[in-house]
């Protein structure tokens, strides 16, 4: 069964889990961006761009 979540839904996810494991906002708001950055920076087509360049 797929599930649909949009970016917004995602981050705010990703952002309520690191708050609950740190317990602190800017920490937890640094670790979301930086793992929002990674998934960017590692799926869609900017990856197949960047590939092809290779």
């Amino acid at each position: 069964m797929a599930m649909n979540t949009n970016l917004g839904e995602l981050i705010s996810t990703i952002y309520e889990q690191f708050l609950v494991q740190y317990g602190d906002e800017e920490l937890a708001s640094v670790a979301t961006a930086a793992v929002i950055n990674d998934l960017l920076a590692t799926t869609g087509p900017r990856r197949a761009e960047r590939e092809e360049a290779a």
